[in-house]
């Protein structure tokens, strides 16, 4: 077993958490020419680094949007300057009174979808105001939902009991420092799966209950210095952009230990540490685990 199909595995267990179901390996598409992309599609070029986990994320659709669009097949292996076939995403702006059900019956997909691209869990509750990604199908390119009629006698969806009153205090902070990334979508349709703490160059990351650490090392550029831990809960947390790594793989962890310090490597600019918690459903929102700070 070589060490590229270790770095492959170790990225499928971060991205997945122990599930292989979204596909989040890199991926080949050296013989898809593209002449001409349909109504609602785009085309982008695959830039170095790039995988399908990353380019979901900068485009804001789903991997398996992609995957069917450009009718990937496994290895799953992108290759710089591939042109691959994006749907552009469908965005909803959430007004008074919808609900998830209501998105589910006017853009013809399921709610599971709706919340699996968003990234919701059960008990989250969508606002007026909200923007909100639609899964793309070939029935639902031209659908305009902006006035859905209220449905009589609808509750909203209760979203993942998991998260619906979790113990806030059986994790500690990895870092103390001000919240300068929150949780969710961010600009331009970009989401973030953690938060970014900002804290001096060097300070000390500790892990946030006690572990196996499955990964160790640099190979993700974006994140530079990064550290797994699976937790006995079957939830894995996630240190990046760190300056100094003080375990390796295998190592057995405990709650509060300094396993690393906060650096500026990967792709950021200052010192800080991203932070993820995630189950096997995906991300969750940090602040619902941690204590207040």
């Amino acid at each position: 077993m070589n060490k590229t199909f270790l770095i492959l595995i170790t990225l499928l267990i971060f991205l997945t958490s122990c599930t292989s179901k979204d596909y989040l390996a890199p991926v080949i598409n050296k013989n898809n020419i593209i002449d001409k992309p349909a109504s609602g599609e785009k085309i982008i070029t695959v830039y170095e680094g790039d995988s399908l986990y990353s380019i979901s994320k900068r485009e804001g659709v789903s991997i398996r949007s992609i995957i069917q669009a450009n009718k990937l097949v496994p290895p799953f292996t992108l290759y710089q300057g591939d042109k691959i076939i994006i749907a552009e995403p469908k965005v909803h702006i959430v007004k008074k009174g919808h609900t998830l059900y209501d998105l589910s019956i006017c853009y013809d997909v399921s709610i599971s979808e709706i919340m699996k691209m968003n990234q919701l869990h059960k008990n989250d509750t969508i606002y007026e105001g909200d923007k909100l990604f639609i899964p793309i199908t070939p029935n639902n390119i031209q659908t305009k939902c902006n006035n859905i009629k209220k449905i009589k006698n609808r509750r909203n969806v209760n979203l993942d009991k998991e998260t619906s009153k979790p113990n806030k205090f059986s994790y500690m902070w990895p870092v103390k420092g001000k919240i300068i990334s929150k949780f969710g979508l961010l600009a331009k349709g970009l989401r973030n799966d953690g938060i970014n703490i900002s804290a001096e160059k060097g300070k000390p990351v500790i892990a946030i209950e006690s572990g196996k650490i499955v990964y160790a090392g640099n190979e993700i550029q974006a994140f530079g210095n990064l550290i797994l831990i699976k937790h006995n809960n079957n939830k894995t947390s996630a240190y990046a952009h760190l300056e100094k790594i003080n375990v390796k793989k295998g190592d057995s962890v405990n709650k509060g230990q300094v396993i690393a310090s906060v650096g500026n490597s990967g792709k950021v600019s200052t010192p800080q540490l991203h932070f993820e918690i995630r189950d096997k459903n995906g991300p969750l929102d940090p602040m619902k685990y941690l204590p207040s700070n």
